[in-house]
């Protein structure tokens, strides 16, 4: 009898457990809702590389391709799929995509980048520290979570800007910004496979 409940209780809770994407569904997608309106999808694109796109309610569309699933190497907005190359800015690392750090609970890295915004080229210094691991539930999917902040050089406004990294999947979200005057923070739920 005890068996028999057991094997109930197992096959309720099965379809949740299988619902929940796994590492090897970055290859086809991973969708993301973004503050109950908007959604964001996450998908390897080839060795230390993942595309981001983010969908806005409003009808704008931007895409962000990561080094390693953390490093912004480019930004630009999508105009019925194809890259606006108007709105294109571009960072350049030291080294290939996947030389780059992946991020490690308590470390840290630094890294000079070159930035080209439509012609205008610059330069920062950008220092990553990396938070010790946690857990995160996506509705009844729990991961493993590091968070990161990123600080700039030189930056006047004192802005540290948030990413949440999910081992699981190679990649980390936009969870938002820290000002000297204020925050801001976006609600990542619904994670979902891309069919």
């Amino acid at each position: 009898m005890r068996s028999l409940v057991m094997a109930a209780g197992l096959a309720f809770l099965a379809p949740v457990a299988w619902g929940c994407p796994v590492g090897s569904d970055i290859d086809k997608g991973i969708r993301f809702t973004v503050d109950d309106v908007d959604t964001e999808e996450y998908r390897r694109i080839g060795p230390g590389m993942i595309e981001a796109v983010y969908s806005a309610s409003d009808g704008l569309v931007t895409r962000n391709l990561l080094a390693q699933g953390v490093y912004l190497v480019e930004l630009v907005d999508l105009v019925e799929g194809v890259p606006d190359q108007d709105t294109r800015v571009t960072y350049a690392f030291p080294g290939r995509a996947e030389e780059l750090a992946v991020p490690e609970p308590g470390g840290q890295v630094t890294y000079d980048v070159a930035i080209n915004n439509l012609g205008d080229l610059d330069k920062e210094r950008q220092i990553y520290d990396f938070g010790p691991l946690s857990k995160i539930n996506f509705g009844a999917c729990e991961y493993d979570l590091i968070p990161i902040e990123i600080r700039y050089e030189p930056d006047d406004s004192g802005t540290v800007d948030l990413l949440y990294y999910l081992p699981a999947f190679g990649f980390s979200y936009y969870a938002g910004s820290d000002y000297t005057d204020g925050s801001d923070r976006y609600n990542y739920s619904d994670i979902e496979v891309i069919e």
